[in-house]
């Protein structure tokens, strides 16, 4: 079924921890970028940009930033500046263990401004579905020395999905140590045909406009 949504897979950083292009990394005979990808084709998500990794897979738009080196802030701005819908569901590269039933569930919770998930007390800014109009508060922080996405959240405020599954889903990966047991963990449950049923709660609004973290 196809959705009103876009997405922005954030590909970008150094990857200096890895030594190689986290996009680039092997998951299951594909890259991690074409992982996600095929991630959010599955959610019926059409309208995809990426931000960071020129090389994109085929159906997708790369989007370079309009401000450089300011970290996944400056990512989620341009592609909301690009996308073709009125929100997005912006998702990391290297969290590729995200199941694909949580983002259909974050998809249909959210309901204005921007809604992320939160597991065991800690939000996940990189899975998270943002509106299109949120791409101005970005700027007006790009423009100055606060780009922290938590300052985005403190200007805006956010409203959360928990996450009651395996906190590890939703892991990224920094170091050849850490993609090797996040592959070992994908291999095991593989083989033992485990499904997870990913449980959700129900949206809660978490952070109001001038709390939190003034990051």
């Amino acid at each position: 079924m196809k959705r009103e949504v876009s997405a922005i897979v954030l590909a970008g950083g150094y990857s200096s921890r890895m030594g190689q292009n986290k996009a680039e990394l092997d998951f299951n005979g594909v890259s991690f970028l074409q992982h996600q990808v095929n991630k959010l084709w599955a959610v019926g998500i059409e309208d995809i940009v990426v931000s960071g990794c020129p090389s994109v897979p085929d159906g997708c738009r790369f989007v370079p930033d309009v401000y450089p080196h300011r970290g996944p802030l400056s990512g989620i701005h341009a592609g909301l500046r690009a996308i073709r819908n009125t929100c997005a569901l912006v998702l990391a590269v290297d969290t590729p263990l995200v199941p694909e039933a949580l983002l259909e569930e974050l998809i249909r919770a959210h309901e204005a401004g921007i809604t992320v998930v939160s597991c065991k007390g800690e939000t996940e800014p990189l899975i998270g579905v943002y509106d299109r109009r949120m791409a101005q508060e970005c700027e007006e922080l790009l423009r100055g020395e606060r780009t922290s996405l938590h300052a985005l959240f403190h200007r805006t405020g956010i409203s959360t999905l928990e996450y009651r599954g395996d906190q590890n889903r939703l892991a990224n990966c920094n170091t050849p140590e850490e993609y090797r047991k996040m592959m070992e963990t994908e291999s095991k449950e593989q083989s033992d045909g485990r499904m997870e049923k990913d449980p959700v709660q129900s949206l809660r609004h978490d952070l109001r406009p001038g709390d939190g973290d003034r990051g």
